[in-house]
């Protein structure tokens, strides 16, 4: 074979060539163009296709959910003839409006349904809300507006007889209906008409008034008096004169008499108005200059202005009077149509007053010191407030006017401010502090102790006492709290009993305490010392010393006792507070085997009170009483007269304490005769307060 024919043709057919590789595999063969511009577009159509389908199955699957989760309401719009006008929209929340049904995913939605003359309406819509909403829209009231002819502002309109307003213009809404409108005005004849109001319509409408007519009657004595009307000239009286309704100005003038102005009227309720003037003789102007002013100008008895008008050609008998000052007169004549001046001075009148009061106390007038009762004054006769004061008095006011014909008597009945309290139902200051006072009715005694008690002291000297006056004992001694209130300082609430406190300063706290209340201090202190005291005073103090030894040996017992609980001298366990077991060890005395259950001090009323309802006369604290402390030696109990009212020496180094306390441990100091000499603070010794009942 040629080498040439070893070569292949490449145009040759296939077939040639593959018979030319002998048994070699075939060769695909090359694709045109065309061909592969066909499959692409192919394949293209077939993607379209897919993705076609899948958008189509997303969007139903969405609108299957949509039309799962939708909720719809039908909106139905009444009433009847505003139906077929109707619209609703969505005024916010999610969802859509198809004609009147509404379409919401759920939540809160707000519609708004209007129709043509009608207000629109608002209604909010959730899951709470049923299918069908029924709305009921309210219909527009019609607009009227109403005018006169003329045009007044004083008239009155009704709408079916209820007044509505009064003015020239009337505006008002009605709802849709038939309505009576009525315009009324004095001077004119009512009017009225029937309006038709439909929904939403504007009215208008004008009344044309028709006046009033009457008639004017003007008579006068004397007649023939000169009329005019409005400022016109109408005639002379009497006369009769046609008018329409209205106001008339009328002046009626005569030759030598005063003229007269009135005011006539012509009105539905009375067209004809009729006058008849009596006329007064024309008249002179009376002035008068006057010290003081402000009084009363009178003129034959008739009180008048200043200047006046009088009669002329007549005796006038002119009196000015003030109260306080003597009135003053004169008579005077006076020419029609004068001016004449009269001059008046009055002169005070003055009377005699005479003062008295229960008690010596300050006068006051108005407002003005002038003594002390008694008191005779000369005082101008006009109203007088006198004022009685006195110091822890209640002060007391009373009025007087003096008289020049007689001599007045005023008398003030002082009352102690404690007592006008108490009329007045006010709480006892102490009381409201805690401080409760038992009453005590004593009897004559001797205090001190028999030579034969004892235990005695040389310094329980007896002596013979009375009384003449009850007092009131604190039951209680004074604690922690209630000084700490007159010291405005310290625990207020405390029950312990007050000690460390000096003499002076308890004294001070009773005076305190008066003064709260209205009372009299008992204690005159002057530059820190006590200098006396008011033994009349009903203040708060301390007890005597003869009264604590009443009160704690001898009140309501049948025999005088060595103790406050008796006579006993075993001491009860726990009976009061003194110094028990507690303190061995710490003190040098102390009562054997006697427990109290308090080493220290123990607040008040820790203990049983003794049979009158007293606490702690026989331990806990000692006490200051009120009794300079003195061995002034006495007679006799059988031959010394009895000390009335005692209330210790009147000198003394210290002063008196009395009764035992938590730091007491021998028995023979418990006894109640028991007296020491204080003159300093101590951290045993208190107080308890007393007063005199009257």
């Amino acid at each position: 074979m040629n080498a040439s024919n070893d070569k292949q043709n490449p145009n040759a057919p296939e077939q040639e060539q593959s018979e030319n590789r002998g048994g070699e595999t075939e060769t695909p063969p090359k694709r045109h163009a065309i061909d592969d511009g066909i499959d692409s577009g192919i394949k293209k159509h077939r993607l379209f296709v897919v993705l076609s389908a899948a958008i189509m199955a997303v969007l139903l699957l969405l609108y299957l959910s949509w039309i799962t989760l939708l909720e719809g309401y039908a909106i139905v719009i009444g009433p009847e003839d505003a139906h077929p006008h109707a619209t609703v929209e969505r005024v916010s929340g999610i969802g859509f409006v198809a004609g009147t049904t509404v379409y919401t995913l759920g939540g809160s939605l707000e519609i708004e349904a209007s129709a043509p003359l009608y207000y629109s309406q608002r209604v909010q819509l959730n899951q709470q809300s049923p299918p069908r909403i029924d709305i009921l829209l309210e219909p527009l009231p019609a607009q009227l507006t109403a005018t006169t002819e003329p045009a007044l502002v004083d008239g009155e309109w009704r709408i079916d007889g209820t007044y509505r307003f009064t003015g020239a213009i009337a505006e008002f809404e009605l709802p849709e209906g038939t309505y009576e409108l009525t315009f009324s005005h004095p001077f004119f004849h009512d009017t009225s008409t029937i309006i038709e109001a439909d929904k939403g319509a504007e009215l208008n409408h004008t009344f044309a008034l028709e006046p009033i007519l009457g008639r004017l009657e003007i008579a006068s004595s004397p007649a023939g008096a000169r009329v005019t009307i409005n400022g016109e000239e109408a005639g002379v009286t009497p006369l009769q004169l046609d008018r329409v309704g209205g106001e008339y100005e009328v002046v009626v003038r005569a030759e030598g008499y005063e003229p007269i102005v009135d005011t006539l009227t012509v009105r539905q309720q009375r067209p004809v108005d009729q006058r008849n003037y009596q006329l007064d003789l024309l008249k002179a102007t009376l002035v008068a200059n006057v010290t003081p002013s402000g009084g009363v100008l009178v003129v034959n008895d008739q009180p008048v202005s200043n200047p006046a008008r009088v009669n002329a050609n007549e005796s006038l008998r002119v009196r000015y009077e003030k109260a306080g000052y003597q009135s003053q007169e004169q008579t005077l004549r006076l020419a029609p149509d004068s001016r004449e001046t009269v001059q008046f001075r009055l002169e005070p009148e003055m009377g005699q007053v005479r003062i008295t009061a229960n008690k010596p106390a300050q006068v006051w007038i108005n407002g003005q010191l002038q003594g002390t009762t008694p008191l005779t004054l000369t005082l101008q006769a006009l109203p007088q407030q006198i004022e009685f004061r006195r110091e822890y008095y209640r002060s007391q006011r009373v009025s007087v006017t003096p008289s020049a014909a007689t001599t007045r008597a005023v008398h003030g009945e002082l009352m102690e401010e404690f007592d006008a309290r108490r009329a007045e139902n006010k709480p006892l200051f102490a009381n409201t502090i805690g401080i409760q006072l038992l009453p005590v009715q004593p009897s004559s005694f001797t205090m001190g102790s028999p030579m034969t008690e004892t235990g005695r002291l040389r310094n329980e000297i007896q002596r013979p006492v009375s009384f003449t006056r009850n007092f009131w004992v604190s039951e209680k001694h004074i604690t922690e709290g209630q000084f700490a209130r007159f010291r405005n300082a310290g625990d207020t609430e405390s029950t312990l009993p007050v000690t460390n406190v000096s003499w002076l300063d308890a004294a001070r706290f009773t005076n305190w305490l008066s003064e709260q209340e209205g009372l009299i201090p008992f204690y005159i202190i002057q530059n820190n010392a006590l200098v006396g005291v008011r033994q009349e005073s009903r203040g708060y103090r301390l007890p005597s010393e003869a009264e604590w030894e009443f009160i704690a040996k001898h009140y309501r017992r049948a025999a005088r006792t060595t103790y406050v609980w008796g006579n006993q001298s075993n001491l009860r366990e726990g009976i009061a507070n003194f110094a028990d077991e507690a303190l061995r060890g710490e003190q040098t005395f102390v009562l054997a085997n006697y427990k109290d259950s308090h080493k220290d001090l123990a607040p008040v009323g820790s203990y049983a009170a003794d049979r009158n309802g007293f606490y702690d006369l026989d331990g806990n604290v000692r006490e200051w009483v009120h009794d300079r402390y003195g061995l002034i030696p006495a007679s006799p109990p059988a031959l010394a007269d009895a000390k009335t009212d005692y209330l210790g020496p009147d000198s003394g180094r210290g002063n008196v304490v009395k009764g035992a306390s938590y730091l007491t441990g021998q028995a023979h100091l418990l006894r109640a005769s028991v007296r020491y000499q204080g003159t300093e603070p101590e951290g045993d010794i208190g107080f308890r307060i007393a007063r005199y009942h009257d």
